[in-house]
Parts: structure tokens; sequence; C-alpha cells
């Protein structure tokens, strides 16, 4: 079971994650980018190329607060 101050913690490393995202979204949401992210979106992990796996792990990393760097 996880403690409620890691709950807390892990909330916060997500919200960082997700405003990320969202900054980056809006100001990256071409036609070409939407059809791109869509694209990605529907395949599978496994089938990822090398450099959107890399993207997904720095994703993990700042989750578990194991990245080197802050998450722009």
């Amino acid at each position: 079971m996880i403690s409620r101050d890691d709950t807390e913690i892990l909330a916060a490393r997500v919200h960082q994650i997700w405003a990320r995202w969202f900054l980056h979204y809006s100001q990256n949401a071409t036609p070409q980018n939407m059809q791109r992210w869509a694209k990605l979106a529907h395949t599978s992990y496994e089938q990822l190329p090398e450099s959107e796996k890399e993207k997904d792990r720095e994703i993990l990393r700042a989750l578990l607060g194991t990245n080197k760097q802050p998450l722009k």
C-alpha cells in the first residue's frame, strides 16, 4: 500500500507531467502534429520507434523521481 505522503508526491509529479504536456500541446497543436500524435496513440509501445520509447521512459523517470533533470 502506498502511503499518503507518497501519494501526494506522486500526484504532484503527475500534475507536473500533465502540465508540461498541456503546454506543449497548446503551443504545437498543428494539423500535422495532431495526425502524428493520433498515429502514435494507436501504436503499441513495442512498435514505437526508439526515440518515442525514450520519451515515455523520460516521463516514467520523472514520475518515479529518478530523472536527473526536471521536466521543463
